[in-house]
């Protein structure tokens, strides 16, 4: 490859790292180019005044004329606006910044571009060409921009020179003005080859300190501080999810097959939730064997559902040299209106823990609605409503909010969903058909509920020594009066 070739060769890969340049750092390119643009508003400004104060002690003939008083307006404008970016930082969009940004430099150009011509119409045009050399090193742009705008600026200076100056004066304007030109757009290639090159290595550091090191997805630092940037802009109206993975029994994995074949198999679910989840969905290592996924944009619970059980069948599927059969459980929800992230992770720990307790290998999935609470709660779960179930929802509809779930599933959501809200809860056991009795054992073993007052609602003896058993804070048969259910209610809260 001879000379030429290796130049062609180091300029196509400065030009494709400007590319990717632009590609990937837009947010940061904007953040600095109107955080240049309130500099650049202040420097020139102070500059400006001193220049003119120089000028008029040191230039005899030097006068202040009405094309120096351009300036005023122009940085009174954009003080006004500065203003607004600095209160709505992190909102503006790409083309907002650049018509801001571009707008700014037009309208200098053209003030400076007056002084030029209509200050010494005898003159050399002075200030317009320096801050078009000058325009690289403040804002960030593509070089065609900059050809294009700096083209604009000093047509418009040359259209002015060519009506008020002489022929001599006017060639001189324009040998100046494409000099200023070329060096400009010289400056502009020089500057974004090194912004490029920082920027970029900068990201790639910046990678990789947020990466697991071992599963290759997003460390828990980092995958909170996303999860907290897709909440902070996420509007109420779009709904998201939040997948908790806990592989089963991973630490017998560690003491029977060693903690080589634990890293493999963390490994191996890192790849498989890059590979099973869409691109713009955030996944993380949380810690230990514990794994985040943030869904933006899912509504339907079905393709959730849908979604957790094909991982769970690919992580079944998984080979780490033994006999061990991977599994792992799931707790997922879809949140619909204003959570945050504290709260949508709380409401999924919860859906976990229940696969947990379920057995190994489970799934649960949930979908939730923020709603005002305006009362306390009592949460009363019967498998039907008759007319006892019905006076006692009346009855206690004064004092309560009440919500009537119709089965263990359902009255963990409404739990898991209202916890800090409940006053008490009232569950039908049934010994024969299992009612109420995974509820009273995930209540009493989730800690954050364990305090809830539980009435165990029961139709024969069995039932209530299983409740008692289940530590219910009191049981109650079903064919008991209203009167009864009433003073019982009373007593739990008071305990």
């Amino acid at each position: 490859m001879g000379l030429f070739g290796k130049y062609s060769k180091i300029n196509r890969e400065e030009l494709d790292s400007i590319k990717r340049y632009f590609a990937e750092c837009l947010p940061s390119i904007d953040d600095n180019n109107l955080h240049m643009l309130r500099k650049a508003c202040m420097y020139i400004s102070m500059v400006y005044v001193v220049m003119i104060i120089v000028g008029k002690l040191l230039l005899e003939d030097f006068t202040l004329s009405i094309e120096h008083f351009g300036m005023i307006p122009l940085m009174a404008i954009y003080f006004n606006i500065n203003l607004y970016t600095l209160r709505h930082k992190g909102e503006i969009s790409t083309a907002k910044t650049a018509a801001i940004c571009c707008t700014f430099y037009f309208f200098l150009g053209v003030v400076l571009g007056l002084i030029d011509v209509f200050d010494s119409p005898t003159g050399q045009s002075l200030w317009l060409p320096i801050a078009c050399m000058g325009l690289p090193m403040i804002f960030i742009d593509r070089i065609y921009k900059y050809a294009f705008e700096e083209a604009v600026v000093l047509s418009i200076m040359l259209t002015m020179s060519f009506f008020q100056r002489d022929k001599d004066g006017f060639l001189k304007d324009i040998y100046i003005a494409i000099s200023a030109y070329f060096v400009s757009l010289l400056f502009a290639r020089i500057i974004l080859e090194v912004r490029a090159k920082e920027a970029l290595a900068m990201q790639e550091v910046t990678k990789l300190s947020s990466l697991d090191k071992l599963t290759h997805i997003l460390n828990k630092n980092a995958l909170i501080e996303r999860i907290d940037n897709y909440f902070d802009k996420k509007s109420p109206e779009e709904c998201c999810a939040m997948a908790i993975i806990d592989l089963d029994d991973f630490k017998l994995v560690n003491d029977n097959l060693g903690h080589h074949t634990g890293d493999l198999l963390l490994e191996k679910v890192g790849q498989l939730l890059v590979e099973n989840f869409r691109a713009y969905d955030l996944v993380g290592r949380y810690g230990g064997d514990e794994f985040v996924v943030l869904m933006p944009r899912m509504a339907d619970v079905n393709i959730l559902a849908n979604r957790c059980k094909a991982l769970q069948m690919y992580i079944n599927d998984l080979d780490i040299g033994s006999d061990h059969r991977v599994t792992a459980s799931i707790g997922a929800v879809i949140c619909k209106g204003a959570y945050g992230r504290e709260e949508i992770f709380s409401m999924a720990d919860d859906a976990l823990y229940k696969s947990k307790i379920q057995g190994k290998n489970c799934c649960t999935t949930w979908v939730y609605t923020n709603e005002p609470v305006e009362r306390d709660i009592l949460i009363v779960m019967t498998s039907k409503v008759d007319e006892g179930v019905k006076s006692l929802l009346e009855g206690e509809g004064d004092r309560f909010g009440v919500i009537h779930a119709a089965n263990d599933d359902d009255v963990i959501r409404d739990i898991s969903r209202y916890h800090d809200d409940i006053k008490i809860i009232m569950l039908e056991v049934d010994v024969e058909t299992g009612t109420g009795v995974f509820v009273l054992k995930y209540l009493k073993k989730r800690e954050g509920f364990a305090k809830i007052p539980v009435i165990a609602v029961v139709n024969t003896q069995k039932a209530a020594a299983m409740a008692e058993e289940l530590s219910a804070d009191a049981v109650i048969s079903s064919d008991e009066p209203d009167s009864v259910f009433k003073e019982t209610i009373d007593k739990c809260i008071k305990i």
